[in-house]
């Protein structure tokens, strides 16, 4: 069992008490340490005593350095007794100091920095700004992961302001649903006449101009909408929060509450939510997803954003919600002026009718966060690999990119990949002139990596800050891509998928930016060169280069350039990417041709290049391949089950196989039963033979049965989740 040492900055933030409850679920042993700011009873977590490190104050940041300095110097004693954790995770800056100081008191322990809010003076270009962010680097320095909540946290300051270079893990601030999928409230009725409509404003309460425009809005609606606050306010930042909202006639302060225990009846009792804050206004209110976000969404109350904010970028993306223009009355009674219960109904039921996943974090989130805290261990105690640094110069030969082409438009190369060492490094070192030539970053989605893939990208980024490590929670090839671009796409315009398992010519993805420019394409696809080492894998290679393996399929063979349907994906314009929705990350392997389809569907046009190709290697055991077109089978199933669209006859032949296997077994009963299945083995290895005489590779009769393999089991997989979803569909 993994043992965590959570060092916090307040132990009465519920947030705090929410991210045990996950370690713990997700199965680490947790010994929470902190500071103290107030009393909170409801953040407290059954069966733990927290280690109370001193008392801070909201709004008093010298006593919070030296409450900071007091606890450093005295941690020893305050730890006594403390078994040596696993890995040690500080919550926001103060808490990192007392971490790294904690990580040498036991020896080395591997550090992981939480930071769910960027305090002005990290961001400020003044004495104090450089100083904090020197303090932060400092205690930072030995840091093997960061977790941050919101993409903006780490377009707008990890990556180009921070000095610390460690991996970075997304954790939204979803609600914890520990018990599966939270019930679904059914849409909530309008008020009837003469009934207000309600807003609700839960959570931290800190936002002084929040307070002022709700209270002066309720007076201008004179009656026709009331507020109401839950949560802990933060008396630092108001003058008298207490007497504000006694002498508001249409505001009410009801209390703290339990998350996530409560947050079914609380927004239940209101109509829409308050996903507005101005504290650290055009910084950190302008760059976070906060916990009403997800809550409110999630039992169904309609949020209200401003406009500019990544919270208004979010639900624009998703379609849901109210956005204000300008933080003024006028704005929200324009909002409000002449809403109908029609209207409102509307807006409901866009929200019902999202992905609640989309809101809620389950069991399978929480092992997702402490496997990658568990890999963080196994990676410090493993030696490091040697020092590997990316070549960035052009190599010769490379040919000269038109310089408008090159420089006008920006790109994301992703890298998805899971325990790919062997090719890692000379990868990105491939993709070296595409950074210079293009205006590019390239982003490693690693789906939690055993090998040693995530130092030599931990090392390349050190040397070439456009070179980022995200972490991929979900493993998956569909999620790696749908969060790279999630947490940086909108900085670019193009995303270049590029796959760890393959190679590429040196100008790849300038051919590609090339091509969409030219053509004016939405996405861009290429042809697959397959190309073996070992024996198996050579004769693999052979299999799959030909009729035999692929059916005559173009992405395979190549050709010259067309309009195509589907083809393997190298480059997608991320506004078409994101307008049908990403990949559908239920596919763990055809995700492309459902992509496709949509895309297709959705009029967005695919052009086939033949100015550029990628170098596939396949998989080298009879295992590996057979697991792999097992999963092709079984996408290609789900695509079609999903979309009602007919397989290609090139794909319902291999569809026979299994249904011939299976009834050569009836074999005992008539020796004609074995007839068509023999049919198929002899008619794979003739054509083997075929190849061989005919091509001259000695390979051709292996070839056949490596495709046997592949005709067998992508005709397995099919099957099994076709009958998987018709049994699914009868339960």
């Amino acid at each position: 069992m993994l043992k965590v040492l959570y060092l916090a900055h307040d132990l009465a933030d519920p947030a705090v008490r929410r991210r045990v409850l996950m370690l713990r679920e997700g199965g680490a042993s947790v010994t929470l340490a902190g500071f103290r700011r107030g009393e909170n009873a409801l953040a407290a977590v059954d069966g733990l005593t927290p280690i109370e490190l001193g008392r801070t104050a909201d709004g008093r940041f010298g006593q919070r350095m030296a409450a900071v300095a007091k606890a450093v110097a005295g941690l020893r004693r305050l730890l006594k007794g403390v078994e040596r954790p696993d890995v040690i995770i500080g919550r926001n800056l103060e808490s990192l100091a007392v971490a790294d100081r904690a990580s040498r008191l036991f020896g080395g322990v591997p550090v992981v920095y939480e930071c769910l809010d960027i305090h002005r003076l990290l961001v400020s270009d003044g004495a104090a700004g450089k100083a904090i962010r020197r303090a932060e680097a400092h205690f930072g320095r030995d840091a093997k992961l960061i977790l941050t909540s919101s993409p903006a946290f780490i377009a707008n300051y990890f990556v180009p302001r921070s000095a610390l270079k460690a991996p970075i893990m997304l954790v939204e601030n979803k609600v914890l649903a520990l018990d599966g999928m939270p019930e679904a409230k059914p849409f909530r009725l309008p008020p009837q006449d003469g009934e207000p409509w309600k807003i609700g404003w839960f959570g931290a309460l800190r936002c002084r101009k929040s307070l002022k425009l709700l209270a002066d809005f309720s007076r201008c609606m004179d009656g026709r909408v009331n507020i109401v606050l839950r949560g802990r306010p933060a008396y630092s930042e108001f003058e008298d929060f207490d007497t504000f909202v006694a002498n508001e006639p249409y505001l009410s302060f009801e209390g703290p509450y339990k998350n996530p225990e409560d947050l079914s009846a609380i927004y239940g009792d209101v109509h829409f939510s308050w996903a507005i804050d101005f504290f650290e206004e055009g910084l950190n209110s302008s760059w976070l997803l906060p916990n009403r976000l997800y809550e409110g969404c999630l039992y169904g109350s309609v949020p209200i954003t401003l406009a500019g904010t990544e919270t208004a970028r979010f639900l624009s993306a998703k379609d849901i919600g109210l956005t204000l223009h300008d933080a003024s009355p006028e704005s929200l009674e324009a909002l409000f002026d002449g809403l109908t219960g029609e209207r409102y109904g509307a807006l409901a039921a866009a929200v019902a009718a999202e992905d609640r996943r989309s809101w809620f974090a389950d069991r399978s989130d929480c092992r997702a966060l402490v496997d990658n805290l568990s890999r963080l261990v196994s990676s410090a105690a493993e030696a490091s690999a040697a020092s590997f640094v990316p070549a960035t110069a052009a190599q010769e030969g490379l040919t000269a990119m038109k310089t408008d082409v090159c420089s006008s438009v920006a790109s994301l190369i992703v890298i998805p990949c899971l325990n790919e060492e062997k090719h890692i490094g000379p990868l990105i070192e491939r993709l070296g002139p595409a950074l210079d030539q293009l205006n590019a970053r390239i982003v490693v989605a690693d789906g939690g990596s055993t090998d040693g893939t995530r130092d030599i990208v931990a090392r390349i980024s050190e040397a070439d800050p456009r070179v980022i490590l995200l972490d991929n929670p979900r493993r998956i090839q569909s999620a790696a891509v749908n969060l790279a671009v999630k947490t940086f796409g909108r900085d670019y315009e193009y995303l270049i998928r590029i796959d760890a398992h393959g190679d590429y010519p040196a100008d790849y993805c300038q051919r590609l930016v090339e091509e969409a420019e030219l053509v004016q394409a939405d996405s861009v696809v290429v042809a697959m060169e397959t190309i073996g080492h070992g024996i198996f894998q050579k004769a693999t290679a052979f299999a799959q280069n030909s009729k035999l393996g692929n059916g005559g399929s173009k992405h395979r063979e190549g050709a010259k350039g067309h309009w195509a349907d589907h083809g393997h994906h190298a480059l997608i314009r991320i506004a078409a990417f994101e307008s049908v929705g990403g990949y559908d990350e239920t596919f763990s392997h055809n995700e492309d041709a459902e992509l496709d389809y949509r895309l297709k569907k959705a009029g967005f046009g695919i052009w086939m290049t033949d100015k550029t190709r990628m170098i596939y290697y396949p998989r080298s055991t009879v295992r590996t391949l057979f697991r792999q077109y097992l999963g092709y089978g079984r996408g290609r199933a789900k695509n079609i089950l999903k979309h009602g669209s007919m397989p290609k006859l090139r794909q319902m032949l291999p569809l026979a196989v299994v249904p011939l296997f299976i009834g050569a077994f009836l074999a005992v009963l008539n020796w004609i039963a074995v007839i068509p299945f023999s049919l198929w083995a002899v008619a794979c290895v003739g054509y083997g033979f075929w190849m061989a005489v005919g091509q001259r590779n000695p390979y051709g009769p292996l070839a056949a049965l490596s495709a046997m393999v592949m005709h067998f089991a992508w005709s397995a997989g099919f099957w099994m989740e076709l009958l998987s979803f018709r049994n699914r569909k009868a339960s």
